[in-house]
This record gives C-alpha cells, sequence and structure tokens, in this order.
C-alpha cells in the first residue's frame, strides 16, 4: 500500500451536533477524513445530556459522519474535581475532554485530533487551543487547530434547517445556573422599566418564574406526586408510595427552611437534611422499580434526579465546610 495516498484521518471530539456542523464540512473540504468522539461527562442535568447526545445521533445520521461513543456520566468526579476552584472549571473541562480524545486518537492509529469546542465564540477560544497544544505534546499525537468560528453561522442555520435541538448554555451545573440568573435579571430589569406602566399584579406574574433549587426541588415534589398516581394500588404499592411521598416532598420543604435559616449552622444542618431526604428517595425508587417493573424507565429518570439532587447537596455542604476551614 502506498501511504501517499492514504487519506488524512482526524478524531473530532464533538461536544454538540451544532457545534459540529462547520467543522465536519470544513476537514471534509481539505479532503480529510473525520470521526466523530463523543465525550461530555459532565453536562447537567442528565436529561440535558441525553438531548445532546440524541441530537448528535440525529446530524451524524443525516450527513453520514462516523461517530465513537463514550457514554459516560461522570457528574461526581466533576463536582469534586472543581468544586472551590469554580473560576478553574473551564480548564477542568477542556483538559478532561482533549486529553480523551487525544488517547482515542493515538489508539485509533488516527493522524490527529481536534474539537468543536473551538467552533464557539463563547468559549475561551486561546485556552481550548492551548489545552489541545499540550495534550498533544504530552500523548504524542497532532493537535489539529482551525479557527472554526467563522463557520458558526453557516452552522447555525443548517442546525436550524435540520431540526436539531440547541441547547441555551455551555453545558456544566455551572453555566446552567448562570444562564437562569442572567435570564432572571433581565426579567428584573424588565419589570423595573415598565413599572410605571404596569399593575403590581403584572409585575409579579412577569417575574414569577425564577430557576433555582427552590424551584427544582419544589417540581421534583410535584414529579413524584404525578408518578405515584400512575401506580397500582396493591399491598406492596400502598406502604412504598407513602414512603416515596414523604421522602420525595420533603426535599423541598427542607430546602425552604434552609432558605430561611437563622444561622449558617442552621443552613448547613438542613442542607444536611435535603441530602439525606434525597437519598432516601433513590432508595424507596429503587424499591418501587422492583415492584413495578414495567416504570423502570420513569423510575430511573426520577432516580437520577434524587442522584443529582443529592449531588448538588453534597457539594454546598463541602463547600461550606472548606470555608470554614479557611477562616
Amino acid at each position: 500500500m502506498n501511504l501517499r495516498f492514504r487519506q488524512v484521518k482526524i478524531l473530532l471530539h464533538i461536544c454538540c451536533a451544532n457545534c459540529a456542523i462547520s467543522p465536519v464540512e470544513k476537514i471534509r473540504e481539505e479532503g480529510k477524513e473525520v470521526v466523530g468522539y463523543f465525550f461530555n461527562p459532565n453536562i447537567h442535568p442528565y436529561q440535558e445530556y441525553q438531548k445532546r447526545l440524541d441530537s448528535l445521533k440525529q446530524y451524524s445520521e443525516k450527513v453520514g459522519l462516523k461517530v465513537v461513543y463514550r457514554d459516560e456520566y461522570l457528574l461526581e468526579e466533576f463536582l469534586k474535581n472543581v468544586s472551590h476552584r469554580e473560576k478553574e472549571r473551564c480548564q477542568y473541562c477542556y483538559s478532561v475532554r482533549l486529553e480523551a480524545t487525544a488517547r482515542e486518537a493515538k489508539e485509533r492509529h488516527c493522524d490527529a485530533f481536534s474539537t468543536t469546542l473551538l467552533e464557539s465564540a463563547h468559549q475561551n477560544h486561546a485556552l481550548i487551543k492551548g489545552t489541545g497544544e499540550r495534550a498533544a505534546k504530552e500523548i504524542g499525537i497532532p493537535f489539529y487547530y482551525e479557527d472554526f468560528r467563522q463557520g458558526w453561522r453557516r452552522g447555525a442555520e443548517v442546525s436550524k434547517a435540520m431540526g436539531l435541538y440547541r441547547q441555551q448554555y455551555c453545558g456544566c451545573i455551572y453555566s446552567e445556573k448562570e444562564r437562569f440568573l442572567k435570564e432572571n435579571k433581565m426579567s428584573n430589569d424588565k419589570v423595573q422599566m415598565s413599572n410605571k406602566v404596569q399593575s403590581s399584579n403584572e409585575i409579579k406574574n412577569s417575574n414569577e418564574r425564577v430557576f433555582d433549587l427552590e424551584e427544582r426541588t419544589g417540581r421534583f415534589g410535584e414529579m413524584i406526586i404525578e408518578f405515584v398516581k400512575t401506580l397500582e394500588r396493591n399491598e406492596i404499592n400502598r406502604s412504598l408510595i407513602g414512603q416515596l411521598v414523604d421522602a420525595g416532598t420533603s426535599v423541598g420543604a427542607n430546602y425552604m427552611e434552609a432558605d430561611g435559616a437563622e444561622s449558617k449552622k442552621d443552613f448547613r444542618h438542613k442542607i444536611a437534611i435535603c441530602k439525606k431526604e434525597a437519598k432516601e428517595t433513590k432508595h424507596w425508587m429503587r424499591m418501587i422499580q422492583k415492584a413495578n417493573p414495567h416504570k423502570a424507565t420513569e423510575c430511573q429518570r426520577l432516580w437520577q434526579e434524587a442522584h443529582e439532587l443529592t449531588l448538588i447537596f453534597s457539594s454546598i455542604i463541602l463547600s461550606k465546610k472548606e470555608k470554614k476551614i479557611s477562616i
């Protein structure tokens, strides 16, 4: 075989389908072969992770793109590594993704690796480039650099035409918080600007929904209530339902108490109870799934939400302890 005519192969880390459109087209236009690599282990919440995964599968089928899926959800590992170092979280995310892509590319005998993160105008482009170059040097495979941002508009147009899911924030729990806080602030600003012409009831309605843990835990309790309404009332379920409802709805109630805590000590205590109730909810969801195997999908979805809430409360508790130690 004459290697001079072998097509160059690039393993392209893909953060989402939307950001993949321009890079895939660019690499193919250069006559190179491109293979996708999906590894985004800390997209939050899990439902958002699944939407991005499904959207990539939809896109890859339409354009004939081969994709290697490393379908791992490592939220605990992410929180462990960035807790108390939130300002460094982007560096951690870039490193985890690009180092994994470089290793995969080397194992698959690719010629180089790259990432669709280079397509976004909202990312730290220089940091991504530097991280890719460092990973290339350490692992021993070239980093294919291209400023894909020039194709952003084209990617957006194609994405809309294909009907792909379009995310509203970067992906991690911190960026999710920043997005909704920003939306709420904008909503508050609009309310203040129109205060002179709106009635007090109109102001209340325009600002009534705030996305935070109060909203999320309350919604979780509502999901539990709606779920148990669908269960058959037999001897086993009757006992399990009561336990599940008590634990699931207590998460939000205790968070409300924590939000109105009279001291830092009281706050930590209430958050610890939130964590305890969330963990107990996971147990009862497991039992209900065992008793109602036909409800496995719904049980797993609620179990996952209880698990993520447990991790969030654990992170809050750990953060408070660290701050106390450093004082």
